[in-house]
């Protein structure tokens, strides 16, 4: 008997999930409370499990065409001093490329995979009733239906998580950012970060003329977030060295592009509540630094959609989603924390740990998620 699949949220982790779902023969609803697809002026950087997790949706080739491949990252201090280099080559071949491109971009390959029209725009999902042991969904524009099963992949601020888990909010630190999409004119070349104190800028090729640009500042204890959003960028980073921080002054002559918010996170003890599973930002949002948010995502929908065709009982193939699961986010949890906690440590001791451990750090971090699903 075919099960009935509804999947809230028609971002990356909704989008792969219906696809996965449709390559092994299942059908699933998709709605989006966006009234048109609107994904974020933003960039992506996608490491090797993130397009390998792809890859399993047959869209590699086309991710290529697409996008920019990142053969470095380099980590530099604020006065643009080298401290360490990774070639992504070297960690990644067993997984796939590492490829940068505009968030709308990948948006818009699962979309044209999918099919952007089938999914249900402007509406989203009010109320959840599992007493029958099904889901009773009661939608915002009125209408109604039962489903076997729901799939919150609505992001950080999930609407189905706040049905059914309402303890469960999203943790926000001191961290706020700032990201944007400009013309290259400064010409920087691959994934390159410059570290302050208590502060980041990072530039990544997107296309063959437009870079990334993503900043980031820890505030004072007690800081209002709200104040920096429309902040001089250039004056709060003028420490920071040429040609990147020059980027800076594109993001503040067209502000309208520039897209800022709080970095959090979410941590959920089960992202199984009955017959209602979380995937991606919905289920265990992180601190950006590794860079998993999509990889994450697209790697949780190819698990799910693997143990729902497996031909279990419903308990079964979402206890075994967990279990395939938990390890690997929990890792990039713990790694993002270590990470941002280094990020904020006095310049020198940050410049020779990086300057003598950054390549083997950087493996060390990455090491469990070259592993098959």
């Amino acid at each position: 008997m075919q099960r009935k699949i509804l999947i809230v949220g028609g971002g990356i982790a909704g989008l792969s999930l219906g696809l996965a779902l449709e390559q092994r023969g299942i059908a699933a609803d998709v709605v989006e409370r966006h009234a048109t697809p609107s994904p974020s002026g933003t960039g992506l950087y996608l490491p090797g499990n993130a397009t390998r997790a792809i890859a399993s949706l047959g869209l590699l080739d086309r991710l290529r065409a697409n996008a920019v491949a990142v053969r470095s990252q380099k980590i530099l201090d604020h006065r643009g001093w080298e401290l360490t280099e990774t070639r992504t080559g070297d960690v990644w071949s067993r997984c796939g490329p590492c490829l940068s491109l505009p968030h709308a971009r990948l948006h818009a390959i699962l979309g044209a995979a999918f099919g952007e029209s089938r999914v249900r725009h402007d509406v989203s999902v009010e109320a959840i009733d599992q007493s029958s042991g099904r889901c009773e969904v009661a939608f915002t524009d009125g209408r109604s239906a039962t489903y076997d099963l729901v799939v919150g992949a609505d992001g950080i601020h999930s609407g189905v998580r706040r049905i059914v888990r309402p303890d469960v909010n999203p943790q926000y630190g001191r961290q706020v950012c700032w990201r944007f999409i400009t013309q290259n004119v400064t010409g920087v070349a691959g994934w390159t970060a410059l570290l302050g104190n208590g502060s980041t800028l990072l530039a990544i090729p997107v296309s063959g003329s437009e870079v990334y640009v993503y900043a980031d500042l820890t505030l004072p204890p007690g800081a209002d977030p709200e104040p920096y959003r429309h902040a001089c960028l250039p004056e709060l980073f003028q420490k920071f060295a040429a040609p990147v921080s020059l980027l800076l002054e594109r993001g503040h002559q067209d502000e309208a592009r520039v897209h800022f918010g709080r970095l959090g996170q979410v941590v959920m003890d089960d992202w199984v509540q009955g017959r209602v599973v979380f995937i991606g930002d919905a289920a265990h949002a992180a601190s950006p630094n590794m860079a998993q948010g999509a990889a994450l995502a697209i790697e949780d929908a190819a698990v799910l959609a693997d143990v729902l065709a497996a031909g279990q009982d419903l308990d079964t193939a979402l206890t075994s989603y967990t279990r395939r699961r938990q390890h690997r986010i929990r890792w990039v949890q713990r790694q993002c924390a270590a990470r941002d906690k280094m990020r904020a440590l006095p310049a020198l001791a940050r410049a020779a740990i990086f300057g003598l451990f950054g390549d083997k750090l950087y493996r060390r971090s990455y090491a469990p998620l070259l592993a098959p699903l």
